[in-house]
């Protein structure tokens, strides 16, 4: 089913909203503040995020624009908050609904599904290197049908990497492309990421490196070629 993250401060009182949404069947996570946001954000693939606006270090209006910089995961305020300047600051910040907090359990579900209906009924857009399949619309990618279960930032890179087969990226440029700078004070990160991405593509398919290193100048993606997939 669906994998939720719940930004809230205050648990307490949507715990009951979230263990309806586990029993239909949905994963759902909770950060409470920005930083841990983006840090699950970097660590899963989220259908979609419901978010307060009250939170302990930003305003989710502001925290919403942030996440919209930098992803496409759907972002539904769920508030006390109902006042129209409010929802009007919502959808002006990459918002597609203002739920109130008020609501059933039962009308948030919903809610939730009419907001992801949109995305089901779209045709998917698959880029496929056989025996690697990337659904691009849901940010996951498999290995004969095996889920590799990559994060956000995992799969961004293998996207990146995939859409100019054996065009060779340098550190710098990758750092740029996924997190939206020029500059690169620790060439660690990119690489951390990608060390991680690759052995899970390892462990699925031992019998090729999709992603080679190319000393001192970067990385490139390399498809499987017909011969090579036969032997």
């Amino acid at each position: 089913m669906y994998r939720f993250l719940i930004v809230d401060e205050d648990l307490s009182k949507i715990q009951v909203y979230t263990e309806f949404l586990r029993t239909k069947g949905c994963t759902t996570d909770i950060a409470s503040n920005s930083a841990d946001t983006f840090l699950l954000i970097s660590e899963h693939s989220y259908d979609l995020i419901l978010m307060d606006i009250k939170l302990p270090d930003v305003n989710g209006f502001d925290l919403c624009s942030a996440i919209r910089s930098k992803t496409t995961i759907p972002v539904v305020f769920f508030s006390h908050e109902m006042d129209e300047l409010y929802q009007i600051r919502g959808f002006a910040s990459g918002g597609c609904d203002y739920i109130s907090k008020d609501c059933s359990p039962e009308l948030l579900w919903v809610r939730l599904q009419a907001r992801l209906m949109p995305l089901q009924s779209q045709v998917e857009v698959l880029r496929e290197f056989p025996p690697l399949t990337m659904d691009l619309q849901r940010q996951r990618a498999f290995i004969n049908g095996t889920n590799l279960r990559l994060t956000q930032i995992e799969f961004a890179l293998l996207a990146l990497l995939s859409s100019r087969p054996f065009t060779i990226w340098a550190v710098e440029e990758l750092y740029a492309e996924i997190w939206g700078t020029s500059g690169l004070p620790d060439p660690q990160i990119v690489q951390a990421h990608l060390s991680r991405m690759r052995r899970k593509i390892e462990k699925a398919y031992p019998r090729h490196d999709f992603i080679e290193t190319i000393w001192r100048k970067g990385y490139q993606f390399v498809p499987i070629v017909e011969n090579e997939s036969h032997s």
